[in-house]
């Protein structure tokens, strides 16, 4: 398979230096896995691939049939400043050892063909904007056994640090400034990685929870690199949090009675000047593209959450108290709604909205492709968002909404019902892992009993 472009490539990489080729790709559930090559086996990479174990991969393939190939996206190149030797690394494709064919299961693909399908039903694209919550931790101890379960996780220096730090009270972290604000260089340093790997930050702060929690908001991007950057800097985030000593953890309820971590899109049809949800004469300037989209996304969120939410922790984020949804429903300016309509924006020729009920638990190559769908499904449909339903209360609830309603993720061929059913087996197998385990309030409630 050739790549238009390859020889001039390798040529300016041999200049700079580059020792080995880092090949990222996704799994089905969104996790980062990789492999290493020589740098001189460069054109080997690229006319035959890689080939990996797909059965590996919880979701992908039987043993029987495991074998896949990658194939590295030369757009994606950057030079990972995590490893010791100089090292180009890029985001790879799947593809079908056989048919050389990209493989359906492939998340990368599905966001590839959902940015044409709007290119080809709408006439026009999607662009995103990520807000990526998470906490960063000074101390993080956790393990389960037998006859053990436990955690320990926190902000604390320990105490063999002499500095000094203030505490910030409780709920009173949004934007609090140094001195308890601990990690506002990691932050800067983070922002500066990602911008050397071709990332782009809008802007950075600490979060409402006082234990550490942060936000680092990324700009708008087409639908494709809008995912790639995701999946992405949550891999950056963590590793330049290690080198200062610090965990991270984009777990949507680390802490009980402590606000939880969202992954808020904001999102618009249109180009990068202008929004095709902007209307001068409609209520909150919206147009009816943009309020047939949020019906869509509304229609079907109970469903999305399966997708969007898809872990036992994130039902412990969707709670009353906290400024996360609890219901399909939107409002201008509103934090507490599924979506938000800005209520800020000084150029409403880029209106936007921002669909709230998302946590970073999801793969974004899933997850902003369902969302868009549900839109696109809405636009279709011309529906309104009239009806308010209950979100799901936890991952059993998502995985039969799902399983009712899946038909708007099947359009354009995107979506199979093979991999949705992969996606439901692996997600009620985790939920199974956790319900058949003693929780550790259990014995709180009924040890002496």
């Amino acid at each position: 398979m050739k790549i238009q472009n390859a020889p001039t490539l390798k040529k300016k990489l041999e200049t700079m230096g580059v020792r080995f080729i880092d090949l990222k790709y996704p799994s089905l559930i969104g996790d980062l896995h990789h492999i290493t090559v020589p740098f001189e086996r460069f054109d080997w990479i690229i006319d035959s691939g890689v080939g990996v174990d797909g059965s590996s991969l919880p979701g992908y393939k039987l043993v029987e049939k495991g074998d896949m190939l990658l194939f590295p996206d030369l757009s994606t190149l950057f030079i990972d400043p995590f490893f010791e030797q100089k090292t180009a690394s890029f985001l790879c494709s799947i593809h079908s050892p056989d048919t050389l064919v990209p493989y359906r299961r492939d998340p990368r693909n599905l966001a590839k063909k959902t940015a044409a399908y709007v290119r080809k039903e709408l006439k026009t694209d999607v662009h995103f904007l990520t807000e990526l919550e998470f906490y960063m931790l000074g101390q993080c101890r956790y393990g389960e056994g037998s006859g053990y379960s436990f955690f320990e996780i926190g902000p604390e220096i320990n105490d063999d640090d002499l500095r000094v730090y203030y505490p910030t009270r409780k709920k009173g972290g949004y934007h609090v400034g140094p001195p308890q604000d601990l990690y506002f260089n990691i932050r800067n340093s983070i922002v500066d990685t990602l911008s050397l790997c071709g990332i782009k930050s809008k802007y950075h702060h600490h979060e409402v929870g006082e234990k550490g929690q942060v936000e680092i908001e990324l700009v708008f991007e087409p639908l494709v690199k809008a995912a790639d950057d995701v999946f992405m800097a949550k891999y950056l985030i963590r590793c330049v949090s290690q080198k200062y000593g610090k965990w991270v953890t984009f777990m949507p309820k680390p802490f009980f009675d402590e606000p939880g971590n969202g992954m808020h899109f904001h999102q618009y049809l249109g180009t990068k000047k202008r929004s095709l949800f902007y209307a001068a004469d409609k209520q909150y300037k919206l147009s009816d593209m943009a309020l047939n989209y949020i019906g869509g996304i509304l229609r079907h969120s109970r469903a999305l959450c399966a997708i969007t939410n898809p872990s036992t922790n994130s039902y412990k984020r969707l709670i009353p108290g906290f400024e996360a949804p609890t219901y399909t429903d939107f409002a201008y300016a509103s934090r507490t709604t599924a979506i938000r309509i800005p209520g800020y924006l000084k150029n409403l020729k880029k209106l936007d909205i921002e669909y709230r009920i998302p946590d970073a638990l999801a793969n974004p190559y899933f997850a902003i492709p369902a969302v868009v769908l549900a839109g696109i499904d809405g636009i279709k449909n011309r529906t309104k968002p009239e009806k308010k339903e209950r979100l799901p209360s936890n991952m059993y609830e998502a995985i039969e909404a799902l399983k009712k309603d899946h038909e708007f993720l099947l359009q354009g061929e995107i979506f199979s019902m093979d991999l949705l059913e992969s996606w439901i087996e692996v997600k009620t197998k985790q939920l199974e892992e956790v319900h058949i385990r003693p929780h550790p309030h259990e014995f709180t409630l009924y040890f002496g009993a």
